[in-house]
């Protein structure tokens, strides 16, 4: 369970600062009603009866103080052993990440907020939730149901003819985004050409042209502009996720990811692909969770333990790391996983299509944990060929070699 500590009573603290307070305190009394200051004077004590009296109270207080939370704490731990078991977890789990203060008053409104209802454990209101919603048309109708205009832009129709203006759409089939520009007949003989970018099939592209058909009501010509990024269409774009390494140079400040790490598997890969060509490298911290290999990071020493890995997964691909230095902090530091993937990937861009992922037994569970997330930000194809590479050493700096080397042309 996630608590702060609450301070031991300790002896009163008597400073030349707190008596001449003290002292003033009373001067102030005595000069705010004068023609009565010799009876005020009267009742008041001195200094040092003052700091005797405190002496006495302030162990007291501390106590009592002590006393009234751990109190608290234990009405809100048998609150928690209500629950049944899996309900309990998963409270234990939203308890660690939650932003509220470690107290036992925090926590005892945490645990009343879920048994009125308020709060929804396995989806608390702390975190980003909502999905966005794709909107398909998959069986259209017509033109119009299916694209909807965007805008113009001016296009060259063939190297050396002049620029025109044509029509811009965009709509979704159910593969992926469309977008769509529509060339006017050039001629008498010629008819509309419809330049097609983006990921559809086939068959998507012969619905395109019925549906343009009947909304120009004269045949048109459809022109597949760019092949989807995938491997079926002999695309390659590689990803190399390492995990992070005991073995660090020491330097102090901010250096790059991959010239902080200096475990043996960080090595073989500066050793074989030296000049960064045969793959994108990114890594899997227990401090900084998913990075780009660039990424500068500072001098850390933190162990990927079952409790993390568990807590990375929860988070998802909403969850920054490094995590806050404090509950207190605000929730701003660090990257999300996803944006650190998605610069590798030039946001979509260029999804990979072969993805290593190179680490112990607890790094892999998080880095496959994370693969659908990647490919639904369309930084991973959905044919993308996954290789994991987890043995002893030895084997894993001979088999990491060799998928480096398969990219080495002939």
């Amino acid at each position: 369970m996630r608590f702060a500590k609450w301070s031991r009573p300790s002896a009163y603290e008597e400073t030349t600062r707190k008596r001449a307070a003290f002292a003033t305190k009373q001067r102030r009394e005595r000069e705010a009603l004068p023609l009565f200051s010799d009876m005020i004077a009267a009742g008041q004590h001195s200094v040092d009866e003052e700091m005797a009296r405190r002496a006495v109270w302030w162990p007291q207080q501390q106590q009592r103080l002590r006393d009234e939370r751990a109190a608290v704490w234990r009405r809100a731990r048998a609150r928690l052993f209500e629950f049944p078991d899996h309900a309990r977890r998963s409270i234990r789990r939203a308890w660690r990440d939650c932003p509220y203060p470690a107290d036992p008053y925090s926590l005892a409104d945490f645990l009343h907020q879920i048994r009125v209802g308020k709060v929804d454990p396995e989806r608390p209101p702390w975190r980003y939730h909502a999905r966005a919603q794709v909107r398909t048309t998959p069986s259209p109708t017509t033109f119009a149901e299916a694209f909807k205009r965007i805008g113009q832009r001016w296009i060259e129709p063939a190297p050396g003819l002049p620029m025109v203006e044509a029509l811009h759409y965009c709509g979704n089939l159910g593969h992926g985004i469309l977008f769509l520009d529509v060339l006017p007949a050039m001629g008498d003989d010629s008819v509309p050409t419809f330049h097609v970018r983006g990921v559809c099939t086939d068959a998507d592209i012969a619905l395109i042209g019925r549906l343009a058909e009947a909304a120009e009501q004269r045949t048109v010509k459809i022109v597949r502009v760019d092949l989807p990024h995938t491997r079926a269409t002999g695309f390659s774009h590689r990803l190399l996720i390492l995990a992070c390494s005991a073995t660090k140079r020491r330097d102090p400040g901010w250096m790059p990811a991959w010239e902080r790490y200096d475990g043996p598997l960080w090595q073989t890969w500066r050793t074989v692909d030296s000049q960064r060509r045969l793959a994108h490298v990114g890594f899997l911290s227990a401090r900084y969770g998913f990075g780009a290999g660039d990424r500068p990071i500072e001098d850390y020493d933190a162990r990927l333990t079952p409790e993390l890995a568990e807590r990375m997964i929860a988070g998802a691909m909403t969850m920054r790391w490094p995590r806050p230095p404090s509950q207190r902090k605000p929730d701003n530091y660090g990257s999300h996983p996803g944006c650190e993937i998605a610069s590798l990937s030039y946001h979509g861009s260029r999804p990979f299509t072969d993805v290593a992922l190179v680490g112990g037994g607890l790094y892999l569970k998080v880095m496959r944990a994370f693969l659908d997330g990647f490919r639904e930000m369309r930084c991973i194809t959905p044919d993308a060929e996954i290789t994991e590479i987890n043995a002893g050493i030895g084997i894993m700096r001979q088999r990491l070699r060799a998928w480096l080397e398969q990219e080495r042309e002939p």
